[in-house]
């Protein structure tokens, strides 16, 4: 299965909150200038930050509870960074019932507009079950 595709932006300020909770001070995060003069042409996104896309997709499908979250991979596929346009998709990749609980494997998958592949957060769950 897979969720309707979305197109969403990070802005400096979405970077800047991300950062502050983290509590991280690197320049690079914090201003175009930090970033410029680190090599970088613009404000990068941390590496774990596009995973925040999750709050702006509707998955088609629901995991009943209770959830619990075995394990999480990022992979970076490419650098990502502020005000660039990406799409971004959810699929669930594994559904496997195993007495009372299923297993789950979903992935979130961001591309650039050409389709380049730039993140995927792959999830690793148990649920109750997927409706």
């Amino acid at each position: 299965m897979i969720s309707e595709e979305i197109e969403v932006v990070f802005s400096k300020e979405d970077v800047q909150q991300f950062v502050q909770i983290l509590g991280d001070p690197n320049p690079i995060y914090q201003s175009i200038e930090g970033a410029k003069s680190s090599g970088l042409p613009t404000i990068p996104l941390p590496p774990a930050m596009p995973a925040i896309t999750y709050k702006w997709i509707t998955a088609p499908w629901e995991l009943k509870p209770p959830v619990i979250h075995r394990k999480q991979e990022c992979r970076i596929e490419q650098p990502m960074f502020i005000d660039q346009k990406y799409k971004a998709v959810v699929t669930l990749d594994r559904n496997d019932v195993r007495g009372e609980n299923t297993f789950v494997q979903q992935s979130l998958k961001i591309f650039d507009l050409e389709g380049k592949l730039y993140f995927q957060g792959i999830s690793h769950l148990i649920a109750g079950g997927v409706k």
